[in-house]
């Protein structure tokens, strides 16, 4: 009978050891195995918490880490160079949200899908496994939750008599002429509008909150088409222009200026407010509107839909890579639940699986983030296009003209729709992503102006 169960249990453990990521690696013969790790600092991390778990991942496993650490637009120049030469340099690579299509297209990293397991497909936020997924494949499990959230004033409001936060884009527009009608606040809002990738971002997440997209399924262009992408600019234009119920120095504000102004008490609301602002907006030294910041149990649309965005970062498997067990075995623990929970304790970062934005030790240290997690349900990325550079160059340039009134929505849009099709034509094709994509990396890169 002993001799019958310890079959059955070297059995299960053969079994297991052929499951990716079931075992240790010290267990499954990759102790011993070196890889290189080249990742952005983490602009939470003062601590050096990666580093530390970067060790303790080595004492736990065998594998030996090289863990390179610098700022985002040096590692992406080094990831971008290094996957066009095809080299091996590097086994877990930084994958920004924006880079999907391009790396796909030219097989620049592995395929997850025979390794990630079904708690991490059910247990992480779905717009994280979404973003860094095509064609029904995952090429990038996220290390970094950078969803932007729907924050408001609660003093402001509840001295113009406001009881609830707007809902809809619409009340918001009804709530800030109240704000105004006061004196509460100056605006309703600002955001950041200029000719810049943030613009991008703002437009894209109010296009969808108002039920619409820039394309269709298919990836054909709609915004002559689809009447949310109109009803959407004419709000922003009515706002700027007309109403003027948003900061007309949206048009030339970056991220940073945006929150000195909700943080200095000049507007109501913050449309899409990093998670760090909530932290900033309580800090004596940097805020006038400490104790007042709240955060909705909801996103702001129209139609029944709500919307935030999400712009995360990912760790990737280069197809290069001669250690790729070890690289997911650095992966999957680096994306742990464990880990993601000391994470968040250690240095505040967002996380991404679902269910901590429920535990009670995390709240009891953050209890907006309750909010957060009702919000990131409705969180998505942006576009995921081969030609996305070219969109968001020709996208920033016409919405400037929109916003400023020199040309009407429609106007805007049938000269957006003429660059467009002639530069998604123009970069069909695997040799043109290959001869341009280090030279366009940044232009239409989603990463912020802050740090």
């Amino acid at each position: 009978m002993k001799k019958r169960i310890l079959s059955l249990a070297l059995v299960a453990l053969i079994a297991l050891s052929l499951l990716p990521g079931a075992v240790s690696a010290e267990s499954s013969g990759m102790a011993g195995r070196k890889i290189t790790v080249l990742l952005p600092n983490h602009e939470m991390d003062t601590v050096g918490f990666m580093e530390t778990e970067t060790r303790k991942f080595e004492e736990e496993t065998g594998i030996q880490v090289e863990l390179i650490n610098m700022s985002w637009e040096n590692v992406a120049d080094r990831v971008m160079t290094e996957m066009a030469a095809k080299g091996d340099s590097y086994d877990v690579i930084e994958f920004d949200n924006a880079w999907v299509p391009k790396f796909v297209a030219n097989g620049w990293v592995e395929p997850l899908d025979g390794y990630v397991t079904d708690e991490i497909k059910k247990g992480i936020l779905p717009g994280l496994l979404e973003k860094f997924s095509m064609d029904g494949r995952l090429y990038g499990i996220a290390w970094n939750n950078d969803t932007r959230f729907f924050m408001y004033n609660a003093e402001m409001l509840k001295a113009a008599g406001i009881e609830n936060p707007p809902r809809t884009w619409m009340e918001l527009k009804e709530q800030s002429a109240k704000l105004q009608e006061v004196g509460a606040a100056a605006y309703g809002f600002t955001d950041s509008l200029m000719q810049a990738q943030s613009c991008v971002n703002e437009v894209t997440n109010i296009v969808y909150s108002f039920g619409g997209d820039f394309f269709d399924k298919n990836g054909n262009l709609t915004v002559t088409t689809d009447p949310a992408v109109k009803a959407a600019y004419e709000y922003l234009v009515d706002g700027l222009n007309t109403s003027k119920f948003i900061d007309p120095g949206s048009l030339t504000s970056d991220y940073e200026t945006v929150a000195n102004v909700f943080n200095m008490g000049q507007s109501a609301f913050f449309i899409q407010a990093w998670p760090g602002i909530y932290q900033s907006a309580n800090d004596p030294e940097q805020s006038m509107i400490v104790g007042t910041v709240a955060v909705a149990d909801y996103a702001l649309g129209e139609n029944g839909v709500q919307s935030v965005l999400t712009l995360p970062e990912a760790m990737a498997i280069p197809t290069a890579s001669k250690n790729k067990d070890a690289a997911w075995a650095y992966i999957e623990y680096m994306s742990s639940k464990a880990f993601d929970k000391r994470k968040a304790e250690t240095i505040g970062a967002l996380p991404i699986w679902s269910e901590l934005f429920e535990d009670p030790d995390l709240l009891e240290l953050y209890p907006h983030w309750a909010s957060f997690g009702k919000q990131s349900e409705y969180a998505h990325g942006l576009q995921s296009l081969l030609w996305y550079d070219e969109f968001s160059n020709i996208l920033q340039i016409e919405t400037q003209k929109i916003l400023l009134g020199l040309v009407s929505v429609d106007e805007g849009w049938e000269g957006f729709n003429r660059q467009a099709a002639g530069n998604k034509k123009r970069s069909k094709g695997r040799s043109w992503c290959l001869r341009h994509s280090s030279r366009l990396l940044f232009s239409g890169s989603s990463k912020p102006e802050y740090t």
